[in-house]
């Protein structure tokens, strides 16, 4: 991809809201270590 700007961006940081994780951090080790971090909703598919 081409740049038509010469102008500097910068991400400063990340922010949301992870399923069974307190930050990104944890959500990214939960991720690495294959942990099921979903659940069935009984409202909608009832088991």
């Amino acid at each position: 991809m081409k740049c038509e700007s010469d102008d500097e961006i910068v991400i400063s940081g990340i922010s949301g809201r992870f399923p069974e994780s307190d930050n990104l951090e944890e959500f990214w080790e939960n991720l690495i270590n294959g942990r099921e971090l979903y659940t069935a909703d009984d409202r909608r598919w009832p088991v």
